[in-house]
């Protein structure tokens, strides 16, 4: 009987976990790949039809194969669809990255007919594991029993700082998740508000010009920090190494400075810099004290994340220009309260540094504020299960799912499991650079190495 294997999640992670398992095992398998929204390839994140939507890595970075660096370049080169990619520079849309990722599946599953794969477009709500075998339910009713399970759940909806309180009709005024198409409702001349001015607010505001609209709009988030741009920048000699990585936030920060005043003294931008540290940024976290990892949290990381998650300079650009024209205003400060009625949206903000208050009001309030990385309060049906059944934990700082060596997840009594799996934003608590795609390719071939050579 030949191996079967389930993964929870089409996206990136799980799209190239399938290609792996069928590419590196020795006998043919089978896997059943399951995704709610049946984006089987790409996920929500490569989904979108816009070609405004840029990726925020440079295609030169952007291979599915860690050791086949060249392999998209190429693809575009030979892709029909992508006859503008080169016009564009090195960013291209996520979209087309999307058709990337499933032509990459398709060519590994004609290339291995012996291999199957099955797509099942269901929510997993729970699992039941046992010694050497998992069975999985979905919200169809249905019940598919496999040898191994990788969960390559990706995000989880944002959540508001505050909750909103809603009078009859004010819910419609609310979009919760900006990916789950409410965007379509908001009329050209409706004024929005956004929580939040990370890469999600960047995201709609594009989305929303490349509608027509023409409301104003208002984005709020507690520093008002928005992603920085890219630039070119060259290859920086690297100033961390393993055997000497700073222990301590202090002394990260003490260090990361005197770099970057040294670089610029030379004529070096800071990107380059901090562009040179993530081939140890996984073993920095790793080195850090729980303590210390919640000092980063609380006092770094806001800074750490425009900084380091960049966006193209194309975007910048007309996010910068909405900003001069006065369609896009971005104010820092402290979210009070959230009233949604039947006419529209009101809500508090205390601004940063400042003993003011303001009201602000208008037609929509779509929450842009980041992934929901509280695992406590996550109300996925499925990664509650886990928790309930004791097959899972959260980590140390409940910023996603405890794991063990070879990416097996931690039940709740401390004991690895052989059947349970996790890579990419879930295990984020653990290795922390886990989001982008030169991160997740490499756990991908290492849990399709491991599971390939353990299952029999």
């Amino acid at each position: 009987m030949r191996p079967t294997f389930g993964i929870v999640g089409g996206g990136f992670s799980g799209t190239m976990l399938a290609v792996h398992l069928i590419e590196q095992s020795a006998v043919p398998v089978r896997i059943f790949l399951f995704d709610r929204a049946a984006a089987f390839g790409s996920g929500v994140a490569y989904s979108t039809p816009n070609d405004k939507h840029l990726l925020n890595v440079r295609v030169g970075n952007m291979s599915a194969y860690d050791s086949r660096p060249e392999h998209f370049i190429k693809w575009l080169e030979a892709c029909p669809q992508a006859s503008d990619a080169k016009a564009r520079g090195p960013f291209v849309s996520r979209g087309l990255y999307g058709q990337y990722l499933r032509s990459t599946l398709s060519a590994c599953l004609a290339a291995h007919p012996a291999s199957s794969m099955i797509g099942v477009d269901a929510e997993v709500t729970s699992l039941q594991a046992g010694e050497k075998s998992v069975q999985l339910q979905t919200s169809d009713g249905a019940r598919h029993t496999v040898d191994r399970v990788a969960l390559c759940v990706g995000n989880f909806p944002p959540a508001l700082p505050v909750k909103p309180q809603a009078t009859d009709g004010g819910e419609d005024h609310y979009i919760a998740n900006p990916w789950s198409g409410g965007l379509s409702r908001i009329q050209k001349d409706d004024s929005v508000i956004l929580v939040g001015t990370g890469l999600t607010m960047v995201d709609v505001v594009l989305d929303l010009h490349s509608r027509g609209h023409q409301g104003k709009i208002t984005a709020v988030s507690r520093r008002g920090f928005m992603p920085l741009p890219h630039r070119d920048v060259g290859p920086y000699q690297a100033f961390l190494t393993a055997d000497s990585l700073p222990k301590t936030i202090k002394a990260l920060m003490r260090v990361v400075r005197r770099e970057v005043e040294a670089a610029s003294a030379s004529g070096v931008d800071w990107r380059a810099v901090l562009d040179s540290m993530r081939p140890q940024t996984q073993a920095l976290w790793r080195g850090l004290s729980i303590a210390e990892r919640r000092r980063f949290l609380r006092h770094v990381r806001p800074y750490w994340e425009v900084h380091r998650h960049r966006v193209a300079q194309p975007v910048a650009a007309e996010i910068e220009e909405l900003r001069n024209a006065g369609k896009l205003v971005v104010m820092a400060g402290r979210l009070q309260d959230v009233e949604l009625g039947a006419e529209g949206v009101s809500m508090t903000v205390k601004a940063r540094r400042e003993k003011t208050v303001q009201r602000i009001q208008g037609t929509w309030l779509v929450n842009c504020s980041g992934p929901q990385l509280d695992y406590d309060r996550i109300s996925d049906p499925l990664i509650r299960s886990l928790f309930d059944a004791g097959l899972a934990r959260p980590d140390a700082l409940s910023l996603g799912l405890d794991l063990g060596d070879d990416y097996r997840l931690i039940r709740r009594d401390g004991v690895a499991s052989d059947v349970l799996f996790a890579l990419g934003p879930p295990i984020r608590g653990n290795l922390w650079e886990t989001t982008a795609v030169p991160d997740i390719r490499k756990q991908c071939e290492a849990v399709a190495r491991y599971l390939t050579g353990t299952t029999g």
